[in-house]
């Protein structure tokens, strides 16, 4: 019973780590969530900018393209 507790314990807390590994955004979906502020932020008053061409455009400036 006490193994098996054990077991389950370090079965969770690997699933734990694991998970949080996995969810970790990477460097370049950081640049695009920067730049994309930075994109939106800069727009001109009132503008309305399509979120999937701001996301398009952060994208082509964090890849060098």
């Amino acid at each position: 019973m006490r193994t098996a507790l054990l077991v389950a314990a370090i079965l969770a807390g690997a699933g734990t780590i694991a998970g949080a590994v996995l969810l970790k955004p990477t460097g370049f979906e950081r640049c695009v969530s920067i730049i994309g502020r930075d994109i939106e932020r800069n727009a001109s008053p009132g503008a309305t900018l399509d979120p999937r061409d701001v996301e398009a455009e952060a994208a082509r400036t964090c890849s060098g393209a």
